[in-house]
């Protein structure tokens, strides 16, 4: 039994479970390794490791030593993207330090897609043991996983096809939009007050900010004293790339759009919710809050946000139709 049938049976196993409709395993920079459950096109295979695999770095950039997994949620499903868990075994570390990855905690990691009703926080605990069985039989397998794969031939595409199950291509336009926000005085006073109410709510809260397409910080929340504007600016870029790069893996995917976003990592959540065209995130502490009881305060605040954006997006559009505005002061004799 070869490597890719051995890594098979292990995938199969977490597809086995209630919910689960799609497991696949895949290498940091992109490259497919095997995959259970339903079928890809040939060039949704590549697009849907390639979109995984941005978002996956860009969650352990974010989070190097901390990340634990990343949980995308729209209407249609729940997709999580995990690191593969290292066995601690003496003789697989030695494996490992010839392999050149002994320190390399993200060289793989796998994404499962399931039902919108599914606790995919929990199928990561159940999938544990197989998640560092799947690593073992990497790390004993004596092949070599090192990024980066420069080119791909027709023959190791189609080598990479075979593990996948296909399905016709169906051909899709894509339409580009723009999008601009300006915003008053008052709406913008009115954006803190809710931003600093949410800060008292949230007790454990880091941060918290309110970003426009391209990651520009609109409205913002500091709790924790070593994080300046410009880390602020950097955080905000990186997740607004995340939600958009989570929002093309969803509808490669489940052909819906990403809503939320949670990073589990050992010392705090992430969130990154959608909002038309802004996204609000925050980072709480895990010392004393609760998942659950956060996700009961957060939309809350989210629906007072939606509020604020859509009267923007209204005084913006009255706007637009005076003609002083457009040509600007002109005196006509």
């Amino acid at each position: 039994m070869n490597i890719k049938e051995k890594i098979k049976i292990h995938l199969d196993q977490i597809k086995q479970l209630k919910g689960v409709e799609n497991v696949v395993l895949t290498q940091r920079d992109g490259n497919p390794i095997q995959s259970s459950g339903v079928w890809f096109t040939q060039n949704e295979i590549f697009n849907v490791c390639s979109a995984a695999s941005a978002i996956y770095n860009i969650g352990i950039n974010l989070y190097p030593n901390n990340l634990k997994y990343i949980l995308i949620e729209g209407k249609k499903a729940k997709i999580l993207i995990a690191p593969l868990s290292t066995p601690i075994h003496e003789a697989l570390n030695r494996i490992l330090t010839r392999q050149g990855v002994i320190e390399d905690k993200h060289e793989f990691f796998i994404a499962i897609t399931a039902q919108p009703n599914v606790n995919l926080g929990g199928i990561f605990l159940q999938t544990n043991e197989c998640l560092k069985k799947i690593k073992t039989t990497l790390i004993t397998s004596g092949e070599s996983f090192k990024p980066p794969l420069i080119e791909f031939d027709n023959k190791r595409i189609k080598e990479i096809l075979n593990n996948f199950s296909l399905k016709d291509e169906i051909e899709k336009k894509h339409d580009l939009s723009s999008f601009s926000l300006n915003i008053s005085e008052e709406l913008s006073w009115e954006l803190n007050k809710i931003l600093n109410n949410f800060s008292h709510t949230i007790k454990e809260l880091n941060y918290s900010f309110l970003s426009l397409e391209g990651g520009f910080v609109l409205s913002k929340k500091l709790k924790r004293s070593m994080l300046d504007n410009i880390n602020l600016d950097h955080i905000s870029a990186m997740n607004y790339s995340l939600f958009e790069t989570a929002n093309r893996c969803a509808w490669l995917l489940k052909k819906m759009n990403a809503e939320s976003i949670l990073l589990d990592c050992r010392d705090s959540f992430q969130f990154i919710h959608g909002i038309n065209n802004a996204i609000f995130c925050s980072e709480i502490s895990k010392s004393k809050q609760k998942l659950g009881l956060i996700r009961l305060y957060i939309p809350q605040f989210l629906k007072k946000i939606e509020l604020i954006i859509r009267r923007a997006n209204e005084e913006q559009r009255l706007k637009s139709f005076d003609i002083k505005n457009i040509l600007g002061e002109l005196l006509i004799k």
